[in-house]
């Protein structure tokens, strides 16, 4: 279950084996104790494989090269699936949400990449926040030596159900039940990609719109997705670091972390969210294992503008994400 915390952006890069994208307050230290020492233990003694793929390669025409650093054009029928098996340390800023099961952090995983005459379905590849949420259905507008312009849809925001966070996830009852349920929102977005050495800047400038709730209304808005993603290599392994900085408009915050008149309680009051802003560092590595199974592990610490940690369903305006998993790529 993925709440207000989980705001996702997806490099529009395309699938390859061995070049893989990926993914309360208690106790994920295991996790990061574990990704260091499968590094070390991975690195050691190991050269650059010549078997190594790495970000998007563009084709302009059947003479020419492909280049690491280019877009792609998605015109001939491709496809690619991968299956992920993942420990996830995924926190929520909601209060009172934990995971305080073994089952909790397994999050099993299907990833996939299609395209035919410019149209694509994917799943992010550069970044381990983008567990839930990633895959994109787009279309490219223009595709130039070192940029490309897409029209893309993609949920931007997942929901969240008050009584399923109470039974499922340890929820506070006095902060969540009785709450509307939260639906899902969906963005219709324009993207810029620009593309530089090892590196690749994306801006998002999307219409967002959520579902219908149970009294029939939905609430539409802006939201401004920005990543800046360079890669370099040590060894065998892939390791990109990412910032990003992202802006969600007032009624879309308000959603989903505001309190409406019918949701009062005594424990509960009133409360109209304002627009926000999302700050984000990142580090996600790829190791590959086989020519099929790949290994990967990343942090992911968001920060958020300080006026949502004023919603009487919040309790905090940081979290840190962390994954570690393997992948097979058919």
């Amino acid at each position: 279950m993925v709440t207000f915390c989980k705001f996702t952006l997806c490099s529009a890069m395309p699938f390859k084996k061995n070049n893989i994208r990926r993914r309360q307050n208690h106790g994920f230290s295991w996790l990061v104790a574990i990704s260091l020492l499968m590094f070390s233990s991975l690195s050691y003694g190991q050269e650059t494989s010549d078997n190594l793929e790495h970000s998007a390669r563009l084709e302009i025409s059947a003479e020419q090269e492909y280049d690491a650093n280019k877009p792609v054009l998605k015109d001939a029928f491709e496809w690619q699936f991968a299956l992920d098996f993942s420990l996830v340390y995924n926190p929520t800023i909601i209060a009172g949400i934990e995971q305080d099961e073994l089952l909790h952090y397994f999050m099993p995983g299907l990833l996939f990449d299609i395209s035919y005459k410019g149209f694509y379905l994917q799943s992010n590849q550069r970044r381990s926040s983008a567990l839930l949420g990633g895959t994109e259905f787009g279309y490219q507008l223009v595709v130039e030596q070192n940029w490309q312009l897409d029209l893309i849809a993609k949920v931007y925001m997942q929901g969240y159900d008050s009584d399923s966070l109470i039974e499922y996830g340890g929820g506070d009852e006095e902060v969540l039940l009785g709450l509307t349920e939260r639906e899902v929102t969906i963005g219709l977005a324009i993207r810029y990609s620009q593309y530089f050495k090892d590196s690749i800047f994306t801006l998002d400038l999307a219409s967002a719109h959520t579902g219908d709730d149970e009294y029939g209304d939905h609430v539409s808005g802006l939201i401004i997705d920005s990543f800046y993603s360079h890669l370099f290599l040590y060894r065998n392994w892939d390791i990109y670091l990412g910032v990003g900085l992202s802006y969600f408009s007032q009624d879309i915050v308000d959603y989903y972390i505001g309190v409406a008149s019918n949701e009062v309680t005594e424990t509960r009051p009133e409360y109209t969210a304002k627009g926000g802003f999302r700050g984000q560092a990142e580090i996600y590595a790829q190791y590959p294992i086989s020519a099929s199974w790949s290994f990967h592990t990343g942090i992911t610490h968001s920060i958020f503008s300080k006026n949502v940690k004023e919603s009487p369903l919040v309790d905090t305006n940081q979290i840190t994400q962390v994954v570690l998993g393997v992948l097979y790529v058919f």
